[in-house]
């Protein structure tokens, strides 16, 4: 038996804590040792987490009580918990420099272990605070540990991550909940860099990538960890701390994003669709056995004769941070030409996209190359795909904060002769221009709006 819901239900706490407010914690005494600050038994009642937590276990940080009746626990496991709680401190905190929880000075962390019934058994478990600037607890579904060491570690891990998350006390819009989600879903690796349990994950965000970067549909919220690996990778490792510790009160994840890393967020969104549409990752092996276990692939489309054409549009057209991703596969030296025209506004909101082109050389290095459109026209050329280049991904993302409405467009893919790179005049040779195939798919009304541009260019 594996997983299959939720990693945790932080983000409806985090929507009842916006809901009903919560009070300024009061400054506690300096103990002598660490307290337990919250008493697990009224604070399983107020989570609706059944049982009498009379067992209990205190480590360095930690408060951890059980039901003694639980059906799943034993020696081993309370071991391993204990082990993963302390390994997630000592790694984020202590080394890697992520905040304390609040109030931790005087405070041990409680943790409920509990045996999950009901609409709450799908889910890994929570954590959440009872006032602003409050010590914080968690809840652990200990129907996960029967699936293992690695989804016991990852989960307690991911868990702890939250909670230090709480002392930076941003975030809170809701369209800003998806980073909490996609940071603790990354953040786990750092204690635990052989979990690979990010699988479920993966393959919801691969089944959807076309939804928005912020969009909290199924786990695609979790499965945007995957924009993380791309910063951590390519820019800091430490850069998703870097935008926490970027944001004070008033923050968005987009302004951290540029204060802390220093870079548009467009280009951090390019980046990450260039990335993924090519796999290029550290743990690209992992991700491809992901998609072959669960029969998943983010691809809108494979084409391997040319011409070819098409539309994306409706429900899989991408929204704001989302993505559609094309696999190029040509005879032996052919130039392509991918060109695209896509809604020029969207839901009152005007958007262009960036085209990503990805392509593997003959050395098996990836290289990528972006490129803005003008008003939602715009294409990349895969020189010499299938002699000098043995793959080819494009990659297309809106630009506009379009929110979760899709941005429609059409596309062409055509073989001829690339222009010279070192001409920036030059056009390219036997492709129709946008005044020949693609005018004439979008005088075929493949779906477009009216907004569609129809200005000429090379």
């Amino acid at each position: 038996m594996f997983p299959i819901g939720p990693t945790c239900l932080t983000p409806l706490k985090l929507a009842a804590d916006v809901a009903l407010g919560l009070p300024a914690a009061e400054p506690l005494p300096t103990f002598a040792d660490q307290a337990v600050c919250i008493d697990p038994g009224p604070l399983a009642k107020q989570e609706q987490v059944t049982g009498s937590y009379t067992e209990s276990r205190t480590t360095e940080h930690f408060y951890m009580v059980w039901d003694p009746s639980n059906r799943t626990l034993d020696a081993a496991m309370l071991d391993t918990a204990e082990a993963a709680l302390e390994r997630s401190w000592k790694v984020m905190v202590d080394e890697q420099g992520w905040r304390a929880p609040d109030q931790t000075e005087s405070c041990l962390i409680t943790v409920i272990l509990g045996d999950l019934e009901g609409n709450l058994s799908g889910t890994g478990g929570w954590t959440n605070v009872q006032e602003e600037g409050g010590v914080p607890f968690i809840v652990l579904n200990t129907d996960w540990f029967e699936d293992g060491d690695a989804w016991t570690e990852s989960l307690i891990a991911h868990e702890f991550n939250h909670a230090s998350q709480f002392a930076y006390n941003v975030f809170w819009n809701e369209t800003d909940w998806w980073y909490w989600e996609s940071t603790a879903e990354w953040s786990f690796e750092a204690p635990y860099p052989d979990s690979d349990t990010w699988t479920y994950s993966l393959a919801s965000y691969f089944d959807a990538p076309y939804r928005s970067i912020h969009s909290q549909v199924g786990l695609v919220n979790y499965g945007h960890f995957t924009f993380n690996v791309v910063l951590a990778e390519q820019i800091d490792p430490d850069a998703p701390l870097r935008v926490w510790e970027a944001a004070d009160a008033d923050a968005t994840v987009s302004t951290a994003l540029e204060d802390g890393l220093g870079t548009p967020v467009p280009e951090l969104l390019a980046l990450h669709t260039a990335h993924v549409a090519a796999y290029d990752v550290a743990e690209r092996d992992a991700w491809v056995d992901t998609v072959a276990d669960f029969g998943s692939s983010p691809f809108t489309e494979t084409l391997d004769s040319f011409p070819a054409n098409g539309a994306v549009e409706g429900k899989k057209a991408p929204q704001w941070g989302g993505q559609s991703f094309f696999r190029l596969e040509g005879e032996p030296g052919s130039d392509i030409h991918f060109h695209m025209v896509g809604e020029a506004q969207v839901n009152d909101v005007d958007t262009d996209f960036m085209i990503t082109l990805s392509t593997r050389n003959e050395d098996g290095t990836i290289t990528h190359e972006m490129e803005a459109t003008t008003d939602g026209r715009g294409g990349v050329w895969a020189r010499g795909l299938g002699e000098d280049i043995t793959d080819a991904w494009v990659g297309v993302t809106p630009l506009g904060r379009i929110g979760e409405r899709g941005a429609d467009f059409i596309w062409t893919a055509e073989p001829g002769l690339a222009p010279d790179p070192d001409d920036p005049l030059a056009c390219g040779c036997g492709v129709s221009s946008p005044s020949g195939l693609l005018s004439s798919l979008l005088a075929a009304g493949l779906a477009l709006a009216a907004s569609v541009s129809r200005r000429g260019s090379c």
